[in-house]
């Protein structure tokens, strides 16, 4: 081994034997890895219920990159040599190698040592971490491009950060003197020119040594080549997951955001999709990734303030957050095609030739003003004198509209909010009386702010014209990015950020905003946010996201315009 890594944290099997009992590999080559310890226990805990279902424990195992590794080389073991195809995904090792087997094979994994010194276990989880979300990235890619590798995708994603994982187990102290003082690709850089350690090369070869089928390898090895057509887009799938992931990490997120020009070697340009595809693809990235973040963060912090006892079970809280990050896949299983239909949200995406990058003297912060201006002015900029003016006593569609029967959301408080909505819908007389009550129910819910904001016709100003919660009427928004979520009319939802987004009209770092189907001579759009403080939850999301789906549904069905809430002027 090089004199230059840490030996108090050797991972490596008794006396050189491998935990086969046979002559054990020297080096980072012959490293046993640790297993998660949360994946673990709750893996060993299912396998252990007669009555849970293989689909949940295969869920649990996708979460750790050491569990797939020992499935997945214990499989292929017994069975490759019987003439079958390889086993690619743990979902069908556990299957092949039933429940004993699997069980033994995770009581071995519990017996390997960990990492004990704090520093070095914290540079390996955050591999370890990211690992697992290029993998669940890579499966929100294979759902939308290549649907029926979806699970090889997040099981060849989650081993992505092997070699690094390798690294810091191998070099030690070395390797977090590194880590804290350069990034990952001048920790990397240092480490071929100083110790000859290719942390890429050196994690597909530990991969191969533990036998991963080639079918899954190359898809993470630059220099290997798919061995058939149908499986070739794997690669620039897992390779554009990593790139999301990574742009995530380094604060670097709204560059890769829809619209924005992407660097010539992106990973994203070799993936042939559509401006809808991509954009339904980057916001349940932004949701798993932020809302990982999140849950991350959490667990820090309470670590800091108190060490966990042991088997101490997690709060109602951490349990949600964790459920909810699950939810974005299984709405990723469960979810068509993308259409008018199933998505009105995408119907307000921006056209392709707006799409080009704007330069960065246009770029600019949102800007808050009160109003200048006359009132009459005003209402020739943003057409208002007709909402004042002009009594709309008949509906745009003279036939009655049947009425779907809202969603139910994944709480009893969502549903009944929702239902909440749905009958005020039913009773409302005119537009004006609907968005009326429609903003005061939000501010009522889950939000702290809700405004209805008009356009102006130049595209250039909005305008508050009716607002619940510690927001004015009358405020008027000068959209200096002519590519901003308001500018374009198209919808945009933040659930969590750590500054101000500039995306937000009033400069939120969590918001959602969306145009809705108004009577009205220029566009609309319905805001809402959680404070200047707060984070959109995936209730609040579902709940804002219900609402504007529902009210577009009623809007042309009944008279009227929209509610104009300002101050008229003393002459």
């Amino acid at each position: 081994m090089s004199e230059d890594h840490d030996e108090g944290n050797v991972i490596e099997g008794e006396e050189g034997q491998s935990e086969d009992g046979g002559k054990g590999l020297s080096g980072p080559l012959g490293l046993s890895l640790p297993a998660e310890a949360n994946a673990l226990r709750e893996a060993r805990r299912i396998i252990g219920d007669g009555n849970s279902r293989v689909d949940n424990l295969a869920t649990v195992c996708l979460q750790d990159p050491v569990i797939i590794i020992e499935l997945l080389k214990k499989s292929n073991a017994l069975f490759f040599a019987g003439g079958r195809a390889p086993i690619t995904s743990p979902k069908t090792a556990i299957v092949r190698l039933g429940s004993d087997v699997v069980l033994e094979l995770f009581e071995k994994l519990n017996e390997r040592q960990v990492i004990t010194d704090p520093d070095q276990f914290r540079w390996f989880e955050k591999y370890r971490s990211r690992s697992k979300r290029i993998g669940i990235v890579s499966r929100i890619f294979a759902e939308a491009l290549a649907r029926g590798f979806s699970e090889d995708c997040q099981a060849i994603g989650s081993l992505a950060s092997i070699g690094d994982m390798l690294a810091v187990a191998h070099f030690g102290a070395t390797y977090v003197e590194l880590a804290d003082e350069h990034q990952r690709s001048g920790v990397n850089y240092r480490l071929v020119q100083n110790h000859k350690f290719d942390v890429d090369k050196m994690g597909v070869s530990y991969l191969r040594r533990n036998g991963i089928p080639e079918a899954l390898l190359f898809a993470i090895d630059r220099e290997a080549r798919p061995r058939s057509a149908d499986r070739a887009i794997m690669k620039p799938l897992c390779m554009a997951a990593a790139e999301l992931v990574d742009a995530f990490d380094l604060n670097r997120w709204e560059k890769l955001a829809p619209g924005k020009r992407l660097p010539p070697k992106s990973a994203l340009r070799m993936l042939q999709m559509t401006d809808t595809q991509y954009l339904r693809i980057y916001e349940r990235t932004s949701e798993y990734l932020f809302s990982a973040r999140m849950l991350e963060e959490k667990k820090i912090q309470e670590s800091r303030e108190a060490e966990p006892a042991p088997h101490v079970i997690e709060d109602e809280e951490t349990l949600d957050l964790e459920k909810e990050i699950q939810s974005i896949l299984d709405d990723a299983l469960t979810e068509p095609e993308s259409s008018p239909e199933a998505a009105p949200e995408e119907q307000h995406v921006a056209p392709e030739a707006a799409l080009e990058e704007v330069p960065k003297q246009r770029q600019g912060t949102t800007v808050i003003q009160e109003l200048p201006e006359s009132l009459g002015e005003v209402d020739q900029q943003f057409g208002l004198s007709s909402s004042r003016q002009r009594v709309k006593a008949a509906p745009r569609h003279s036939e009655k509209v049947s009425f779907v029967e809202p969603p139910k959301l994944r709480t009893n408080k969502g549903t009944k909010f929702v239902n909440d909505v749905a009958s005020l819908m039913e009773d409302a007389q005119s537009s004006e009386e609907l968005l009326s009550n429609i903003l005061q129910k939000l501010v009522d819910g889950p939000f702290e702010k809700a405004a209805l904001i008009v356009v102006s016709h130049d595209r250039k100003y909005a305008i508050v014209v009716a607002a619940r919660g510690p927001i004015g009427n009358g405020q008027r928004i000068e959209l200096n990015d002519p590519l901003s979520p308001l500018a374009q009319c198209f919808s945009k939802v933040q659930s969590f950020a750590t500054r101000a987004n500039e995306a937000s009209p009033f400069g939120c770092k969590s918001f959602a905003l969306s145009p809705i189907d108004a009577d009205h001579d220029t566009p609309v759009a319905l805001y809402a946010d959680c404070g200047d403080k707060g984070a959109l939850t995936f209730e609040a999301r579902r709940i804002f996201r219900t609402v504007v789906e529902i009210l577009n549904q009623k809007l042309p069905s009944i008279p009227g315009g929209i509610p104009v809430e300002l101050q008229q002027t003393a002459p």
